[in-house]
């Protein structure tokens, strides 16, 4: 996968990662906001470059390819609030067991 990045592109990840950890170094009493505010304005940069990456390597709109076996491990991170969109394919059936009671996912 590193192959499939251009070297501009390596090249704004690596002052984009350094950029990121200096503002922290600098803000220790930085506040949430303040800390989730930098890490959007980051992943907005981040995002444009994995973007290309990934749809270059294979990957886009249909996910892993052949699915996941066995599903995502601990179901979906936060669930699918009003469920899927146009149901389930196939006529499967619906959510499972809530497997993440009690997990913060950190967001």
């Amino acid at each position: 996968m590193k192959d499939a990045f251009e070297e501009d592109e390596k090249k704004t990840i690596e002052e984009l990662s350094a950029e990121g950890l200096q503002w922290m170094e600098g803000n220790p009493d930085a506040d949430g906001d303040a800390i989730e505010g930098k890490k959007k304005e980051l992943e907005s940069k981040f995002n444009p470059i994995i973007t290309k990456v990934y749809q270059k390597v294979g990957g886009g709109a249909g996910g892993m390819p052949g699915g996941m076996p066995g599903g995502m491990p601990g179901g979906m991170p936060g669930g699918m609030p009003g469920g899927m969109p146009g149901g389930m394919p196939g006529g499967m059936g619906g959510a499972g067991p809530n497997t993440d009671a009690g997990v913060d996912d950190l967001d």
